[in-house]
């Protein structure tokens, strides 16, 4: 797919020191994971192998713990195995695989750190720093985890006050270290101190679909982006990736750089924004939907294209794979709500601080992401879909335990 081309070439660049065609648009991590395995696209198809077997394994550690059984964990850390969306994207080279690794890594480490009882030390904070540090170099739309987990131990250890939370603010010493000079490097590539200049090209796709406010001096940008999006419209009934293909028609007409093309297109989208603040809020809230569909739903390679032109058993597996992904999406988000009415439905399930953490994680991935993106929302899902998909299995086997042995005491979560 073009984003892997685009990471093998970005990682070509960082070794070699060639910048001739440098764009900014890849952060370093994944492109040199591949300059690290000799731009083998094999190698590097077997990391992201092993890093999958690594994901099942943490998934297993998170939820054994959480949970108290093995069993259970052993289970839920099978559904990352058995999850096709995750097979396809470890079988496609692109960052996916390796933020959901370390991401999960950082999950685990903090979940480590809460099970100690006792507020974390310097190190323990230093470690989930460099861990934030890494899984932001990798995908930049984790920017607010360092702050979610800081104000997350500030909250289980009780140092919400200034006077205490000073502590935890040490987690982002390492977290800056490693975006500074990131940033600082872009800025001397680029001329922009940015992780990554795309928030101008990703906000597009919002606005494109009322890009007739834009003011009168981004005509000619209007012009083609309305023309891509009437072909787009008549050819697939919606406006997805209307700004990729765009895009070498922008730089030929302007003469710019990728990254300076991207900057124009920020402007030009927080002026659209200013006019349409209601059109935009309305396809902020759409992405957030699609962010909870299955993973690569409108791919031309995804469930859809399964479902359209596949063959039997392909059709199958694609509806079933559907069914079950939406299932879990309405499991995980519906929960709280009955817990919060305190339903007899969840009077088997005790709510933890962990479970508070992993919703938070995937509340806050889902709402800055639609904030910034509309378009490839459930792609963007795929590093913590593993967490939605193991609690609403947790829940669905434990609502099932106590379903079916109704006239015994019902075991609960955590004992």
């Amino acid at each position: 797919m073009p984003d892997t081309q685009g990471y093998f070439e970005t990682g070509r660049q960082l070794v070699s020191g060639d910048y001739s065609d440098y764009t900014g648009k890849r952060t370093p991590v994944y492109p040199l994971l591949i300059a690290a395995a000799g731009y083998n696209q094999y190698v590097v198809a077997g990391l992201q192998s092993a890093m999958g077997v690594g994901i099942a394994i943490l998934l297993y550690l998170i939820f054994a713990r959480l949970s108290g059984h093995d069993s259970y964990g052993l289970i839920l850390g099978l559904t990352y195995t058995l999850n096709p969306s995750q097979i396809l994207i470890e079988s496609t080279l692109v960052s996916e695989t390796t933020c959901t690794f370390i991401l999960l890594f950082s999950v685990f480490y903090l979940f480590k750190i809460l099970a100690k009882a006792a507020p974390p030390g310097e190190k323990d904070i230093a470690w989930l720093g460099f861990l934030c540090g890494l899984c932001i170099l990798t995908r930049p739309q984790y920017q607010p985890l360092p702050l979610l987990i800081i104000f997350f131990l500030a909250y289980c250890f009780h140092s919400l006050s200034l006077s205490k939370i000073w502590k935890y603010i040490f987690l982002l010493i390492p977290v800056l270290l490693m975006l500074i000079p990131w940033a600082f490097f872009q800025y001397k590539r680029i001329g922009q101190f940015v992780l990554s200049p795309d928030l101008g090209y990703d906000m597009t796709n919002h606005t494109v679909k009322f890009i007739e406010a834009a003011p009168e001096r981004y005509a000619d940008l209007k012009e083609i982006l309305i023309e891509n999006r009437t072909v787009k419209l008549r050819t697939r009934h919606d406006t997805y990736n209307c700004v990729a293909t765009s895009i070498p028609e922008m730089l030929k007409l302007r003469g710019y750089k990728y990254s300076d093309l991207c900057k124009e297109l920020g402007e030009m989208n927080f002026a659209v924004i200013r006019l349409e603040p209601l059109l935009y809020l309305n396809s902020v809230l759409r992405s957030f939907v699609t962010f909870f569909k299955p993973t690569w739903y409108g791919r031309l390679f995804g469930i859809r294209s399964a479902v359209t032109s596949g063959g039997f058993i392909l059709k199958t597996i694609a509806l079933v794979y559907a069914s079950f992904h939406l299932c879990c999406m309405l499991v995980f988000l519906t929960v709280p709500v009955f817990k919060l009415l305190k339903t007899r439905w969840t009077a088997f399930f005790t709510w933890t601080s962990e479970l508070s953490f992993i919703y938070l994680l995937v509340l806050t991935t889902g709402i800055s992401q639609a904030f910034v993106e509309c378009g490839e929302n459930a792609r963007y899902k795929t590093s913590v879909e593993p967490l939605v998909i193991c609690v609403a299995c947790w829940i669905l086997i434990k609502f099932a335990t106590v379903f079916f042995s109704r006239n015994k005491k019902p075991a609960f979560i955590g004992q």
